[in-house]
């Protein structure tokens, strides 16, 4: 208002401009209000949209975590596994008493057959000398 002292009667123009002050007050107050509610609108609906995303990267992080578990269980099998499995060296000294046994074999079975060539040859004389 303007100057007037605390004391001083009122008038009726006073009580309408002061009816008018607080009427604008009112309708300034009314409109950021208005504008708080569309921000506060809008921030549930980004919190709701941010939900929705971290609901969907729970469910992610769930399926990883049980992907994860089986590939785990997987190593654990595989280290096993190869825990059981033999060495290079182990393989080649293995390999190599094979194959030696082997070329005794074909030792044996050479002199056999050399053997036979020779016996052969006399059993059939043996035999023609019978009859």
């Amino acid at each position: 208002m303007d100057s007037r002292r605390d004391d001083e009667v009122a008038t009726k123009r006073d009580l309408g401009l002061l009816k008018q002050e607080l009427i604008e007050r009112i309708d300034t107050n009314g409109t950021k209000i208005e504008a708080n509610g569309e921000k506060i609108a809008a921030n549930s609906r980004k919190i709701e949209a941010t939900g929705k995303k971290i609901d969907v990267n729970r469910k992610m992080i769930k399926a990883n975590g049980e992907k994860i578990a089986r590939l785990i269980t997987e190593v654990v099998k595989n280290h096993d596994a190869i825990d059981k499995t033999l060495t290079r060296e182990e393989y080649k000294r293995d390999h190599n008493i094979l194959l030696q046994g082997q070329d005794e074999m074909m030792v044996i079975l050479l002199r056999l057959d050399q053997e036979r060539v020779v016996t052969n040859p006399r059993l059939d004389r043996l035999e023609a000398g019978r009859n």
